[in-house]
This record gives C-alpha cells, structure tokens and sequence, in this order.
C-alpha cells in the first residue's frame, strides 16, 4: 500500500504533538515540518501553545498569544514566567471546546494538526490543562507524541538516561505512540548515542566513572533502554538545516499503516467481542428468567392446595376439629 492510498484512507486528521526540554528545538522542528509538508502538498494546521514565546517561524492558524496576554497575566495575578504560562494554559483550556470545534469542522480537508507546547515540558504534561487538551485530541483524532531530544546535551550519558526516562514517564501518563527525535545532529555527531542504544555493554563503560548512585542507577537501567530502543523509534534530525526531516513524514505513514492495520482491526475486533459476550449474557439472562417464571408456574399448577386431593383434606381436618370440639364441650357438661 503507497502513502498516498495510506492517505485517502485517513478520515480524520492526524495530531502530532511536540514536547521536550526547554531549548531543545521544538519550534524549529514545528516550522521545518510544516515546510517539508508544504512542498509535499499536504495541508495541516498549526496550534501554539506556548504564551511566553515572542517570535515564531511559522504561522500559527491558533495562537494562545491572540487570546491571553502572558505579562498581563503575570502583572494582574502576581505570578512568575513559569506560574503565569500555567495561568494562561489554564485559562485557554476553559475555552478548549471552541478550539476543538473549529479543527473538527475542518479535520477533513486537513491532514495533519502540529500542536506546539510551551518550553517548560513541566507544565504541559504534569498539569490539568495539559491533560485536557492532549485528552481532548486524542479522544477524537489519531494522536502521536514527539519527544524531542536535543543530541548536543546527551554526551552525559546521565542526561540520556534522564531524558529516556522522562519520555517513558510521558508514556505512560498520555497512553499515546510515542517518537524519540534525536534533533541538532548538525551541531554534534550522534554515533555515540548509536553505539549506547546498541550495544548496552559499551554504555555500561561509559558510566564506569560515575561512582555516585546516579552511575550505578543508570547502569540498572541498560537492559530497559535497549528494550526500550527496539519498541520506540528514534530518529536523527536537524530542524535548521533539514538533513533527516523526510524520515519523520515517512515514520508518520508507517505509524498510521500500523495504526488503521493492528490497532484499529485489534480495537474492532476486541469491541466485538466485548458486544457479544454481553448479548450472550442477556440471552442467558433471558433464558434463565424464563425457566424460572416457568418453574414458579409449574409449581403453582401442581401445589397439592389446589387440587382435589387438598380439598379432601381440608374437609378431613374441619371434621376432625368439630369433633374435637364435641369431645371437649362433651367433658364440660359432665
């Protein structure tokens, strides 16, 4: 099956989410993406989440900035950078619903939806408006997450290890396909990061000099990350320059042949199942409840009370007792 055919059977637009450190090119990526988009034809829409941001390289179709101003916000409630980007997050996702009904109306003739979040990854994914807007997406669209990695802070095999461990918490938390983007491979080379994801005895040496419990902690944790790397793509990018950016438009196809192939047939078939174990249950219900109405019936039919049989032994007993009686007022008079 080609991208293309793969692309007429998208009925709904794809989300991208993408989330990382502060600094570590998240809108950049959003732009080159956008543009490889572009010259490929294919039409998306772009939402900024971030308020504190001043320039962006891209047009923003949804700006938080448009709706909430950051330093008014930060005057008015007494707040710092950090509080009034959660202020104003918090404010936006109390209109969330609107935002979401202009993307449905439009979600057929878009293919895809680049929401990009604030730098401090901290108030996107850990706070109640975050999970409101990642909810909100991923309940009505195909979702992904892309956590981008800046590759020149990973030479501290420690900083890697704090890294994949944050993006297996997000994981975990937002329940979504999650992507590692490996981003500023034009700054430094990556056949470190390459060597410590294949082989965990080569990582397992690069931390023989920590001596603190860090170095002993990441150690315990090799095995999980070459597992880790065999169920997560990586991918190497550089969002200034472009090299690698046409392996994400590919790992975006690829995830959604696996999506409407595996998921989606697993999901139906699962929902099925479910359906029809509960209709067997009713018809058992049913059942049961029948030859139970039944059974009381059957009773009541055959109940010796009703019967001949239980009109003699009425009269029996109201002749034993007006005998009985005539014994008794029959002593009384002697």
């Amino acid at each position: 099956m080609t991208t293309t055919n793969i692309q007429n059977k998208m009925k709904k637009s794809m989300v991208l989410f993408f989330i990382g450190m502060a600094g570590c090119g998240k809108t950049t990526l959003v732009s080159r993406i956008s543009f490889d988009l572009s010259s490929h034809k294919k039409s998306h829409f772009i939402i900024n989440l971030d308020p504190a941001t001043q320039n962006i390289p891209y047009l923003a179709n949804i700006d938080i900035r448009d709706t909430i101003n950051f330093k008014k916000v930060m005057k008015d409630y007494l707040l710092g950078p950090n509080g009034a980007i959660l202020t104003a997050l918090n404010l936006f996702s109390t209109r969330f619903d609107q935002v979401l009904n202009i993307v449905k109306k439009k979600s057929r003739i878009i293919e895809f939806i680049l929401i990009d979040t604030p730098g401090q990854i901290e108030i996107f994914t850990w706070s109640a408006s975050g999970s409101i807007i990642t909810e909100s997406f991923s309940k009505n669209f195909p979702a992904l997450m892309f956590y981008v990695i800046d590759s020149a802070r990973t030479v501290n095999p420690i900083t890697f290890v704090s890294n994949i461990l944050y993006s297996c918490s997000i994981l975990y938390k937002t329940r979504l396909p999650l992507v590692l983007i490996l981003n500023k491979i034009d700054i430094t080379s990556i056949d470190f990061l390459r060597e410590w994801l294949s082989d965990n005895e080569s990582f397992d040496r690069t931390l023989e000099d920590e001596k603190f419990f860090a170095g002993s902690f990441a150690r315990s944790l090799s095995l999980a990350i070459d597992v880790f790397h065999k169920k997560i793509p990586f991918l190497n990018v550089s969002a200034v320059s472009g090299t690698g950016s046409p392996n994400i438009i590919k790992c975006l196809y690829r995830i959604w042949k696996e999506f409407s192939k595996e998921f989606q047939s697993e999901l139906e078939n699962t929902l099925f199942n479910f359906l029809n174990r509960i209709e067997i249950r009713l018809k058992k219900k049913k059942r049961s409840n029948f030859s139970l109405k039944k059974k009381k019936n059957s009773e009541k039919t055959s109940d010796p009370r009703d019967g001949p049989d239980n009109f003699l032994k009425v009269y029996e007993y109201i002749a034993y007792i007006h005998l009985e009686n005539d014994k008794v007022y029959s002593i009384k008079r002697n």
